[in-house]
């Protein structure tokens, strides 16, 4: 018999994270070492683990954020970490859930799938279940991904080849923990578009110490000047997402975001990853989103391809 057990940090710590590692679909971004990072922000967490006599069969990954059961916000995606599921115990799971924040009087839950190709295994049956208990979508972006298998070069739009061969001999691109030389770009960045960054300089120090085989930043130089850097996450075996891609903008013209990408690509592909993860493209209007034409466009020069990223939600 499935029983649904509220996740406690001294008790279930170590197995939490063993059974992510060895999910079909987990990710760093719901590992508990990962989620415990924050510094300046305090979640209400509210994690289950759903175990069959001794077998764990997943894990809800979440936090209650204003009288909501929310996907843990300290992470990019999250929802239901699983193997290969039945039909029989996704609908168990996801009533258990309805039930635990019908408990707890919350007004809604609201979840953010694992894209499709953090999957070892693509599986839908969680999807579909969470749908035929009426969750709707009500947020909808498009994101980008690059095979890594294909041929890197091959696949790029020929304009972009040509302007990454003008520039890459002029500045020079590589491994680096210089957090504090790369951090003042990307608040310059985030203030173009009136935003700040995710993570604080000590949040993503404290990252990198923690996962210092899985986030690695690469930063360009310009003769000695660091002109711009792109972090990465190794996010599981066979993917990693290219997290913060930032330029000095007085060199905008050499092509830096472009070269940081190649660069992060041919890194990933020598590490042996199978998807790179560019990242959403929209903008927002009021309540709307938009998809970013350009950006998209810019993205799809490296061979990138489409994917969905989701917000779903239940009102209670």
């Amino acid at each position: 018999m499935l029983e649904i057990i509220k996740y406690d940090e001294n008790m279930h710590k170590s197995i939490w994270d063993n059974f992510v590692k060895s999910s079909n679909n987990g990710t760093i971004f719901h590992l508990r070492e990962f989620l415990n990072y924050h510094q300046s922000r305090q979640f209400n967490d509210c994690s289950f683990i759903f175990k069959e006599k001794d077998k764990i069969q997943g894990l809800f990954s979440g936090a209650i954020v204003n009288n909501i059961l929310h996907s843990h916000p300290g992470a990019s995606f999250g929802g239901f970490v699983h193997n290969d599921l039945s039909f029989e115990i996704s609908n168990q799971m996801i009533d258990m859930l309805i039930t635990e924040a019908q408990n707890k009087k919350l007004n809604e839950i609201v979840i953010i799938p694992t894209p499709f190709v953090y999957y070892q295994n693509y599986h839908e049956v969680i999807e579909y279940c969470l749908y035929n208990k009426g969750f709707k979508d009500i947020e909808y972006y498009i994101s980008s991904f690059v095979d890594l298998d294909n041929n890197l070069i091959e696949q790029m739009h020929s304009r972009k080849k040509r302007y990454i061969k003008k520039f890459e001999n002029q500045v020079k691109v590589k491994l680096s923990e210089d957090l504090d030389s790369f951090y003042p770009i990307l608040i310059e960045n985030k203030k173009k578009h009136n935003a700040t960054p995710t993570h604080s300089l000590d949040e993503l120090k404290l990252l990198i110490n923690k996962f210092p085989d899985q986030i690695k930043l690469l930063l360009t130089f310009k003769d000695d000047k660091v002109i711009g850097g792109a972090l990465n996450f190794i996010t599981n075996n066979h993917t990693c997402i290219l997290f913060y891609n930032m330029i000095d903008y007085d060199y905008q013209n050499m092509q830096i975001a472009s070269i940081q990408i190649y660069e992060s690509l041919k890194w990933a592909k020598e590490n042996n990853l199978r998807f790179f993860d560019i990242g959403v493209s929209q903008i927002y209007d009021n309540d709307l989103i938009i998809p970013h034409a350009s950006l998209i466009n810019f993205k799809e020069q490296f061979g990138s391809k489409t994917m969905i990223r989701k917000v779903m939600k239940l009102k209670l």
